[in-house]
């Protein structure tokens, strides 16, 4: 009688086996759970930012200008006999031409602060009043000697959402990762309304 090979009897020992297997699955699922999770995070701060993004340009767009050089109301063009009232879209151009006024926003503005403090919530840690850009684009809209009326603009710029594990280094490829900190970045998003009496003051 020969004595059984134990190398044979190893390979034909299957105790454990479901041990094994289930290791590998539990593993492989912890894995899954732990990336929908933080992508799950993911698209519900750029969702949040996104909103604040919308939120920010309603309240801009009924205060006053943040940027220096946006008129209060449409001025004669120079040389134009018009009638006060006469609209800008008029063919004669009635009013004084604009240009296009873009600027950041900076904390101890009145509205400023009243539109970061309005959607703080709703962004990233370390936001900040200087993420806001602000943008007033003439429209041709109105009429001679009344409000100016430009299109609003309000982008949020240079967010970045933080993962839990390093997961930002898989968005490198779009230029979205965050050089191996585990960040990437949100936006920019950009909102646009056009704006509603803008002399009339803080209070809407």
């Amino acid at each position: 009688m020969t004595m059984p090979n134990f190398a044979t009897m190893l390979m034909r020992d299957e105790r454990g086996g479901q041990l094994a297997e289930f290791a590998l699955v539990i593993g492989l699922l912890f894995v899954v759970g732990i990336f929908m999770f933080e992508m799950t995070r993911f698209s519900m701060r750029a969702a949040m930012a996104e909103y604040a993004t919308q939120l920010a340009v309603r309240i801009a767009a009924v205060r006053p200008p943040i940027c220096s050089g946006v008129p209060d109301v449409n001025e004669r063009a120079g040389g134009s006999t018009a009638r006060f009232g006469t609209m800008c879209s008029d063919a004669s151009v009635p009013c004084a031409p604009v240009a296009t006024q873009s600027c950041a926003g900076a904390a101890g503005d009145p509205v400023v602060d009243e539109i970061f403090g309005t959607i703080q919530p709703l962004l990233p840690a370390g936001a900040t009043p200087a993420n806001l850009q602000f943008t007033y684009e003439p429209t041709g809209l109105g009429f001679l000697g009344g409000p100016y009326v430009p299109m609003t603009s309000v982008s949020l710029q240079n967010l970045q959402h933080q993962f839990i594990l390093p997961l930002g280094q898989l968005f490198a490829p779009w230029g979205g990762g965050g050089g191996g900190t585990g960040a990437v970045a949100l936006g920019p998003l950009t909102a646009t309304l056009p704006s509603e009496d803008l002399n009339v003051g803080t209070g809407g």
